[in-house]
């Protein structure tokens, strides 16, 4: 058994493309032979069953030089991230002079925050890698949050964003990505072993169906998967609801993935006993609401018909359980039926649940009646600091109100570094514009 570890392994190359210009790469590529083995324990074996901090332990037990903890640093990149950072830390102490681990050991201060000590070794790499445009799109963010804005500029606009805008998503998403799914899912393994919580047990086979591979896309991980349902069967019993109802939901969720298989999905809907013909929801905010969207996606349901009858049921429940993918499930019917969210569900959202999405709506309403000095903006904008929706809608006001708007830019363009959000599909095209405006004031 198998999980792919080239998916695992793919910062790999980012790290190693650049490895025709170091003096070492014999001694790199004779670690990575060395560490082969471990590494394909690591992958099909040791994180499928075992804690994942154990495996973690075992595979760093075995960076042994500067070249091991390089290569294992990386491939730890997006598992565990304070590890990772230890590892290329101490390579580079031992090692100043690599080319690589200079790369490595930015990129590592970078997505900490460590804007001005990154700039250096990023520097330091460029000097031999001048055709990697990666670089000036992450000294262009390191400039910004150390305020050397025309700096900043410059780097951007020489990362071609017109050229290599598919490669700048895709490297933003490298730096600020998501770094923890693997132990997360050891954590929620733990606690349905020691302590039967369901929550958890709903919550990893989510996961597990659900993998975020990026921003933009998302996998089945069937191994994880496989392993993860057999726990629960142990642990439950396989005739017990809870095993069923999640046995059910992988196979709606697998049978989504192709085209023509709505019979298929509604057949399992009906013997489940779960949401259609007025049927029970299913217990976990989550997971009700990836099955409505394939069951509305499949023209199993329709949403007029679905809130008409059951918006009170799920309001209601909401409010029992205090489960915000439930309300946010409301919202999302309320607007896709009426053709807006209400304010009164957009403040509930926001001052019970402190979700951002339903802040960003209730904003989204006001359209022309936002302006520069709303209480409710600054509210908004210290409940949920890091969001450059919210930070859009302060600087948008500026602009219009004609008040000075390059401060608020700037801290629009710091957190559409790290999330991409404000584009509608999660692309830096919206940050281009910001740029283009915070070089030119128009």
């Amino acid at each position: 058994m198998k999980i792919n570890i080239l998916f695992f392994l793919s910062l790999l190359a980012f790290a190693c493309q650049a490895q025709d210009l170091e003096n070492s790469i014999d001694k790199i590529d004779s670690a990575e032979k060395e560490l082969s083995n471990s590494f394909t324990t690591f992958f099909s074996t040791c994180i499928l069953e075992t804690d994942c901090k154990k495996c973690i332990d075992e595979l760093a037990s075995q960076a042994t030089d500067e070249y091991k903890m390089y290569l294992i640093g990386t491939v730890l990149y997006n598992i565990d991230e304070e590890k990772s950072f230890e590892l290329h830390k101490k390579a580079i102490e031992l090692k100043p002079n690599e080319l690589n681990f200079s790369l490595e050991y930015a990129m590592q201060l970078h997505r900490k925050g460590l804007y001005e000590e990154a700039i250096p070794y990023y520097l330091a790499y460029q000097k031999q890698a001048e055709t990697d445009y990666r670089i000036d799109l992450w000294l262009s963010e390191c400039y910004l949050n150390n305020r050397e804005k025309d700096k900043a500029i410059k780097s951007w606009n020489a990362c071609n964003h017109a050229k290599n805008h598919v490669g700048i998503d895709k490297a933003i998403y490298l730096i600020h990505g998501e770094t923890d799914q693997i132990k997360k899912r050891s954590e929620l393994r733990l606690k349905i072993q020691e302590h039967k919580d369901k929550k958890s047990t709903y919550d990893l086979i989510f996961l597990d169906l659900n993998w975020e591979v990026d921003w933009w896309n998302t996998l089945i991980q069937k191994f994880f998967l496989e392993k993860d349902l057999e726990l629960i069967g142990e642990t439950y019993g396989k005739s017990s609801e809870i095993y069923r109802d999640l046995d059910a939901y992988s196979s709606i969720k697998k049978l989504s993935k192709n085209y023509g298989k709505a019979d298929s999905i509604k057949t399992i809907f009906s013997q489940s006993e779960m949401i259609i013909d007025n049927n029970r929801f299913f217990p976990n905010g989550n997971i009700t609401s990836d099955l409505l969207r394939i069951a509305f996606t499949n023209e199993i349901l329709t949403e007029k018909d679905f809130f008409e009858s059951r918006k009170d049921e799920i309001l209601s429940w909401a409010d029992s359980t205090k489960d915000i993918e439930l309300l946010n499930i409301y919202a999302y019917l309320e607007a896709t039926v009426k053709g807006e969210v209400s304010e009164a569900t957009d403040k509930k959202g926001w001052n019970e649940y402190n979700d951002e999405r339903f802040a960003i709506s209730y904003f989204m309403g006001l359209a022309e009646k936002n302006t520069y000095n709303n209480p409710d903006l600054e509210k908004a904008l210290s409940d949920f600091p890091n969001s450059a929706l919210i930070q859009f809608v302060k600087m948008n006001c500026a602009y219009i109100e004609d008040k000075e708007f390059e401060s608020d830019l700037i801290e629009l363009i710091k957190k559409e570094f790290r999330t991409l959000t404000t584009d509608p599909n999660r692309y830096s095209y919206r940050l281009k514009g910001y740029f283009h405006l915070l070089e030119n004031g128009k």
